[in-house]
């Protein structure tokens, strides 16, 4: 949670006065409507807000955009995650894969984030020599932030993508996927759906 703190201090001159006490002319003004208002933290997802791969034969691509917005009216941090869980097309003509086992056959060929390579960060998790949707949810470099737990299937882990990211600057996400061609007749009908998450935070 956050909390913004306003402290507003009145100052009190005391002005003595010494000696008979004499009447001197005053004039009072008074200062009224002053406001104090909150900035907002406010994050906004334009463009494809979700990629579609269905009915995918091994060697199939897929590509799509997210851009996202600062709209409100204080920079922040911007942050982001991703999970998967199991999409099955049921019925399947042949017994479900896990979810990990799809992933690993979802091959990341390009990762953006406007012109920053985010595909040559992602390290090798389980040393197969790809790069694929499991490597990338499961990188375990990625930050815990306390104020933002894990809920259930989540990783718990944020990437920062920028420290600073001022009032309407914006950037796009850019992925492409292929189903590998050694994907065999077992993993037909099952899939998975990815989720992105962004998280944009006050900065202290």
């Amino acid at each position: 949670m956050k909390k913004i703190l306003f402290t507003v201090m009145a100052v009190v001159l005391c002005l003595g006065l010494m000696g008979a006490a004499f009447a001197y002319f005053s004039d009072t003004e008074t200062s009224s409507g002053n406001t104090f208002t909150a900035g907002t933290v406010d994050l906004n997802i334009t463009g494809q807000t979700s990629i579609t791969l269905t009915n995918m034969a091994p060697g199939a691509s897929a590509s799509g955009n997210i851009t996202v917005t600062n709209v409100g009216t204080l920079a922040g941090s911007l942050y982001a995650t991703s999970w998967y869980v199991t999409a099955d097309l049921d019925p399947n003509p042949t017994p479900d894969m896990i979810d990990d086992a799809v992933a690993k056959m979802l091959l990341i060929t390009a990762f953006t984030a406007d012109t920053f390579d985010i595909l040559g960060q992602i390290p090798d998790v389980d040393a197969d020599s790809r790069i694929t949707v499991y490597d990338m949810v499961n990188d375990p470099s990625g930050a815990v932030l306390p104020d933002y737990p894990a809920s259930p299937g989540e990783t718990g882990k944020w990437f920062s993508y920028d420290a600073d990211m001022t009032v309407s600057e914006n950037h796009t996400y850019a992925l492409t996927v292929q189903f590998d061609t050694a994907a065999g007749n077992d993993y037909q009908g099952d899939g998975i759906t990815l989720t992105f998450e962004f998280l944009l935070t006050q900065q202290p």
